[in-house]
């Protein structure tokens, strides 16, 4: 699949950080499904040229969503509540 039409990708998840980001990306690179990190639709949804947010949107292929959303479900994040 190439990157024709990347602006049409969708996003799957909103990250807070571009750590956090990379993670995911490299989740749904390791399933074989294309991933572009996206910094600047945050800040241009909200009329912004330079965004004053941190969030990293993580996008698909439009007819990959449905698996990569899933995928993404499907891992949890974060440090266990108990030890």
């Amino acid at each position: 699949m190439n990157n024709e039409g990347i602006d049409s990708w969708i996003s799957i998840f909103e990250a807070t950080t571009f750590e956090e980001a990379a993670i995911v990306k490299g989740l749904l690179e390791s399933s074989k499904i294309p991933v572009v990190l996206d910094r600047d639709s945050l800040g241009d949804s909200y009329g912004m040229e330079e965004s004053v947010f941190n969030e990293v949107a993580v996008k698909v292929p439009k007819e990959l969503v449905s698996e990569a959303a899933q995928l993404v479900q499907s891992k949890q994040y974060g440090t266990p509540q108990d030890y």
